[in-house]
């Protein structure tokens, strides 16, 4: 199998970091590559040119990083990042979906940053950055529930992935306002799984 990739695709990163977790490394080839390129190879196996992008043996693939970690999970049993039942089903989702939204904005607010300046929207800018510190603000208040110990879940690698967009993009300084955030943040990194996932030339 191979996995495309991106260097600064936070959703990249998180299905290498599922990839790790499960133990696929030795199984699954990544392949860095960039979008938007009109000879990409990519487009070849996979049209609509989005990654990350699983490539199977049989020349099907899948996109969506969702889509993505939920077969890295089936691969290599037991399934660890499902959605739990019970009480922790709707804290659980609800969890993963504010994670998601910080992921989400933040990478629009990557991408903009990244356009030629003349080319570049103050609002969004300016809106993407409010929406970013409000919510690391209310991670940091969280921060403690249980859905954030333990194995890791897709919350937890959303909530990371969204934080360490701070690589780049320098005004996201969410880091000295939250130090339990941090410290999160902090004892996650050290994970290797984690480090394992981080791109050539990173830091």
């Amino acid at each position: 199998m191979k996995l495309y990739v991106t260097p600064t695709s936070p959703y990249g990163r998180l299905a290498i970091i599922a990839m790790h977790d499960k133990g696929l490394s030795e199984r699954i080839k990544l392949v860095w590559t960039q979008t938007r390129q009109l000879d990409d190879p990519l487009l070849s196996v996979n049209p609509s040119g989005r990654l990350p992008f699983l490539l199977l043996g049989d020349g099907t693939g899948m996109e969506d990083t969702d889509l993505i970690v939920d077969y890295f999970d089936a691969l290599a049993p037991p399934r660890t990042y499902g959605i739990p039942n019970g009480e922790e089903h709707w804290p659980f989702r609800r969890f993963e979906a504010t994670a998601r939204s910080l992921l989400d904005g933040g990478s629009v607010w990557a991408r903009e940053i990244k356009r030629p300046s003349g080319e570049q929207s103050p609002g969004i800018i300016d809106h993407e950055r409010r929406r970013a510190i409000r919510l690391a603000g209310y991670f940091e208040t969280v921060i403690g529930e249980g859905v954030f110990n333990g194995d890791l879940n897709k919350p937890q690698l959303l909530l990371y992935c969204a934080l360490d967009l701070e690589r780049r993009i320098p005004d996201f300084g969410w880091r000295a306002g939250c130090p339990n955030l941090l410290k999160w943040f902090e004892r996650l990194g050290n994970l290797p799984v984690i480090r394992a996932s981080l791109p050539p030339g990173s830091a």
